[in-house]
């Protein structure tokens, strides 16, 4: 199985990094940030050659890389401002690799230097396999998304399929695996815990995933208020074809959130598209088709309102709805 620790970069730092770094010239003076890599209760952590990034207000103002010691300067940064200290790249440690880390609201003050700390936990591992029609899906291009805070990692599936992701910081993550760099994704998420003291890194395994150059048909159900939905978490999904009645079926992710999607490699035609909700504490199961009552389409609970929709073997088909409340 591939390991690779992948790319780790915020909101801040993207956005940050497509301006580059600030002129300093721009500032009435410069100050000093001193920084000392640490675990959550202050205890130094010696990881050298870890790369950190200053973001100002909306420019990267300073980079600087920890010596053996888990330490690094930054020099020169514009004063007066507030900047956060980020790191951008995490190598191994040991059997595990910690999580991105960041410290903000950091005031630096024209010919003063500041220390600080920035946290780091043991992140977590999720680990899986894709296939395609022929078998695993060696090669595919891997990316794990954080949904909450926008943190990307990448990885590539080896010989087997097989995939893993190392130093994932807590969370809920999108992962999407590529055929190619103009393919559309196969797309499914689950959701991480970090290690934190003495507990074991998260190990979360995925299921094989299906995954191939062009989508058949990829259907969604969202909810009208926007707002996670356990009856689309684990709700089936089952296509037929209005022709042949031939049917296939697939799950939505199990987690719990206010879009699902499912994938389908279909042959071309017309199908009609079901939707079996989860059972809750509160609702039962329910059976909706998708429909397009005033020229909406969203799921109805009549039979008879359902619409049939038009997949061409080769091209991306996305249809789905809303769901009633």
């Amino acid at each position: 199985m591939r390991l690779i620790t992948g790319t780790t970069l915020a909101v801040a730092l993207t956005a940050a990094a497509l301006v580059g770094v600030a002129p300093p010239a721009a500032a009435v003076g410069s100050g000093t940030v001193t920084v000392q890599l640490a675990t959550p209760d202050g205890t130094p952590i010696r990881l050298a050659d870890v790369e950190l990034a200053a973001i100002g207000l909306d420019a990267v103002v300073g980079n600087a890389t920890t010596d053996d010691d888990g330490t690094a300067t930054f020099v020169g940064i514009p004063a007066p401002d507030t900047v956060t200290v980020t790191t951008r790249q995490l190598p191994p440690h040991g059997a595990d690799t910690y999580a991105p880390g960041l410290r903000s609201d950091i005031a630096v003050r024209e010919g003063s230097t500041v220390a600080v700390t920035v946290p780091l936990v043991l992140g977590a591992t999720v680990q899986g396999g894709v296939v395609g029609p022929t078998g695993p899906a060696a090669g595919r291009l891997m990316y794990a998304w954080n949904e909450d805070t926008s943190q990307v990692f990448r990885t590539t599936s080896d010989s087997a399929g097989e995939y893993r992701f190392v130093g994932l910081s807590t969370g809920k993550y999108r992962i999407e695996a590529y055929a190619s760099g103009t393919a559309s994704p196969a797309v499914w998420k689950t959701r991480v815990h970090q290690q934190r003291g003495p507990v074991p890194a998260s190990q979360v395994t995925l299921s094989r995933h299906y995954a191939h150059s062009d989508y058949d048909l990829s259907v969604f159900a969202t909810t009208p208020s926007r707002t996670p939905s356990a009856a689309l978490s684990g709700a089936s999904v089952v296509v037929t074809d209005a022709t042949t009645g031939a049917s296939f079926t697939s799950r939505f992710s199990a987690v719990l959130d206010s879009e699902q999607t499912a994938q389908f490699q279909i042959p071309s035609g017309q199908y009609v598209l079901e939707l079996r909700t989860a059972a809750t504490t509160g609702t039962p199961a329910r059976v909706l088709w998708l429909g397009r009552p005033g020229g909406v389409y969203r799921y109805v609970a009549d039979r008879a309102q359902a619409v049939p929709v038009r997949v061409v073997f080769g091209g991306f088909n996305g249809w789905g709805g809303a769901v009633p409340e």
